[in-house]
C-alpha cells in the first residue's frame, strides 16, 4: 500500500510537470532539476537538526525545545569564527588555556580521569592547534564548521549537566518546562553575546563557484553550494551511522534506548552515554546552523533565528518516526521537497499567484497528515508510547 501511494503521487508529480512544460515552455528539464537539487540541500539540513532531536527522544524520552536555540548557537559561532581579527600573543595564550581546559574536561568526562595520558596530550594538541587557530589572519569554511562543531557539541554537553542531568527521575513534565527555560535562556543569551541584526554570512568563494549540467533540453546552472551541502550531510550521517553500530559507546546507546535501567545494572554508564547524545546532537546542528548560513547568505536575530527551523525539524523527526536515526533523515529529506520543490510544482504565473508564501505551513500539513495515516511515523516504531 505505501509504494501504491507513492507511485501515485510520482505520476501526479510527472503529469504537473509535462503540464507545465506544454503551458510555458520554461518549465522544462533543467528548471525542475535545478528545483530537484535546491528541495535536496534544504531537505539535508532539516535532516541535520532533526537527528539532534531524534536521538535525545530516543534516549531520555524528551522533546529538547532548545534544540532549535543550538542550532543558532552554532551559526553565530561560525559567523564570529569568520568575521574575527587575530589575536594578539597574550590573548591567544590566555583563551588557547581556557580551550585546553574546556577540552580536557570533556575528555577526562569519557575517559574518567583528568591525568590520563590521552586527556594531557589531548589538551596539550588543543592549546597549540587554539593558539595557531587564533593567531590566524582567516579561517576557511572547514575550520569554521570543525570549530563551530566542537564548541556547540561543548554547550549541548554542558546542557545536560546543568540543566538536565539534575532533573533525572524527575516527572516528565518537570523537564519539557526545563528545556523551555533553556530555549528562553539561550535566546537571551544570544541577544547579549552576539548581534540582534540581520547579519551577513560570508562562505568560501568556491561554495557560491557555479556548476553547469547539460540535460536534456536545455542547461542546468547552479552553485558548489547546492550539491556541497548534501555531500557534507552525507558524510556527517555515515559518520554517526557508523558510530552508533560499530562502537562500544555507540553501543551503549542503543542499549539505554531500549532500556536504561538493564543497561545500568549491566555496567553502563547512562550518565555518560546521554552527555554523549548531547554533543553528537549539538555538533550536528551546529553543522546545519553554518551551512544554513552559507546558503541564505544572512543570519537573523538570535531571539527568533532558530525557532522556525527547530520546530520544522521536530516535525520532521516525528513524520519519519521520532526515536529513529533513518527517520529523522527521510522526515527531514521529504519536508524540503514539500517546502521547496511543491512551489516549483505550483510556480507564480500571470493567472495563479503561486503558493510560495505558504510553504512554512506544509511541514505541519504533512505532519497532520502523517499522524493521521501512520500516527508512529514514516519509519518509526510505537508512536503511542514516544509522543
Amino acid at each position: 500500500m505505501p509504494w501504491l501511494v507513492a507511485a501515485v503521487l510520482i505520476a501526479l508529480v510527472v503529469w504537473r510537470m509535462a503540464y507545465l512544460h506544454q503551458v510555458n515552455p520554461a518549465f522544462d528539464v533543467a528548471f525542475f532539476g535545478g528545483a530537484f537539487l535546491r528541495s535536496f540541500q534544504l531537505g539535508s539540513l532539516y535532516a541535520l537538526i532533526a537527528l539532534g532531536y531524534t536521538m535525545v527522544y530516543g534516549i531520555i524520552r524528551l522533546i529538547n525545545f532548545a534544540h532549535g536555540e543550538v542550532f543558532m548557537v552554532g551559526a553565530f559561532v561560525a559567523y564570529f569564527i569568520f568575521s574575527r581579527t587575530p589575536y594578539t600573543w597574550p590573548w591567544a595564550v590566555l583563551v588557547s588555556v581556557l580551550v585546553a581546559v574546556g577540552f580536557m574536561y570533556v575528555l577526562g568526562f569519557w575517559r574518567g580521569r583528568l591525568t590520563d595520558p590521552l586527556v594531557l596530550t589531548g589538551g596539550a594538541l588543543a592549546f597549540l592547534a587554539s593558539t595557531l587557530a587564533l593567531r590566524s589572519a582567516e579561517y576557511g569554511w572547514f575550520w569554521a564548521l570543525v570549530s563551530s562543531m566542537f564548541v556547540t557539541g561543548v554547550v549541548g554537553v554542558l546542557i545536560d549537566k546543568v540543566a538536565y542531568r539534575p532533573l533525572r527521575g524527575a516527572p516528565r513534565n518537570s523537564m519539557l518546562i526545563t528545556a523551555i527555560a533553556v530555549s528562553f535562556f539561550l535566546q537571551n543569551f544570544g541577544i547579549l553575546a552576539f548581534t540582534n541584526r540581520q547579519t551577513p554570512f560570508r562562505p568560501d568563494s568556491f561554495w557560491t563557484g557555479f556548476l553547469q549540467f547539460n540535460v536534456p533540453g536545455g542547461t542546468l546552472f547552479t552553485t558548489w553550494m547546492v550539491v556541497l551541502v548534501p555531500l557534507v550531510t552525507a558524510v556527517l550521517v555515515i559518520a554517526l551511522t557508523l558510530f552508533v553500530t560499530r562502537t562500544r559507546l555507540g553501543r551503549a546507546m542503543r542499549a539505554t534506548a531500549q532500556d536504561a535501567e538493564t543497561a545500568q545494572m549491566m555496567g553502563v554508564n547512562v550518565d555518560r552515554v546521554i552527555a554523549t547524545t548531547f554533543l553528537l546532537g549539538s555538533m550536528l546542528a551546529a553543522a546545519a546552523g553554518v551551512m544554513w548560513g552559507m546558503t541564505f547568505g544572512s543570519i537573523n536575530q538570535p531571539a527568533i533565528f532558530g525557532i522556525l527551523p527547530g520546530i520544522k525539524a521536530f516535525a520532521a523527526a516525528v513524520i519519519g518516526g521520532i526515536g529513529s536515526l533513518p527517520g529523522a533523515v527521510i522526515g527531514g529529506v521529504l519536508l524540503g521537497f514539500m517546502e521547496n520543490f511543491l512551489t516549483s510544482l505550483f510556480p507564480r504565473t500571470a493567472s495563479f499567484p503561486g503558493i510560495t508564501e505558504y510553504k512554512d505551513t506544509f511541514a505541519f500539513l504533512l505532519l497532520i497528515v502523517i499522524l493521521l495515516v501512520k500516527p508512529s511515523g514514516i519509519v518509526g516504531e510505537d508512536l503511542s508510547e514516544k509522543v
